[in-house]
């Protein structure tokens, strides 16, 4: 199954179907923190601008204001929230758990959190567990990006084709779907189709196969 598109190549298609639930919420601000740590120089080198230098002190200093925010108001949604935002941007994936989890705890009506958490949950490679919170999501908010990443967490990385087929159906026949994630559909139930089409032939020849006389059983393995 994993033959046609690379593991990493699957985890940035995820991302970006993801990237299109929630238009206008601030999951669509969280997919621009997402697919931009390419674009950040690498740890390992040593000398930073003076700009990245700035940039991080009002990273760190936004931070320590939400932190100072949710201690003040530890019901605060929207502010853990945030949290759990920021520490995806900085890929610091444990505390980025952790703030979305009390996010949904707080909220379990709201999709947003759950959204982040199966974001958060897939990057950890926990993909059963990121399928769960996607599958609440849908139940909550049914959105054809959402559907497209279920279909694609089950036959790609859960391996149940079957099951990541129907949510790949499911998502192109729902109104409002942009063309664009419409061709990445179609074009993904090809690819699973042409991958499970030959088994499914073997396995007819198999049963229709006749019995040669005398044939010896396969050894016991």
């Amino acid at each position: 199954m994993h033959e046609y598109i690379p593991a990493r190549g699957m985890q940035r298609i995820l991302l970006l179907c993801l990237a299109f639930a929630f238009v206008g919420m601030t999951a669509a601000s969280l997919w621009q923190r997402i697919i931009r740590p390419e674009l950040v120089v690498p740890s390992h080198i040593p000398q930073r601008s003076a700009g990245q230098d700035e940039a991080r002190t009002g990273a760190m200093q936004e931070l320590g204001e939400l932190m100072q925010k949710l201690r003040q108001d530890p019901g605060d949604v929207a502010t853990t929230i945030q949290l759990a935002e920021r520490f995806v941007k900085e890929k610091n994936w444990p505390p980025a758990e952790n703030f979305a989890r009390r996010a949904v705890v707080a909220a379990p009506g709201n999709p947003q959190p759950l959204y982040l958490l199966g974001v958060i949950l897939h990057n950890q490679g926990n993909h059963a567990e990121a399928a769960a919170c996607l599958e609440r999501v849908v139940s909550l908010r049914d959105e054809p990006s959402v559907r497209y990443s279920l279909g694609v967490l089950y036959a790609r990385y859960l391996q149940n084709p079957e099951r990541g087929g129907q949510h790949l159906r499911a998502a192109l026949v729902q109104p409002g779907l942009p063309d664009g994630l419409a061709e990445t559909i179609r074009a993904e139930l090809e690819a699973l189709a042409s991958q499970t089409a030959p088994s499914k032939e073997t396995d007819a020849a198999v049963k229709t196969a006749p019995e040669k006389k005398g044939a010896k059983p396969p050894p016991a393995r």
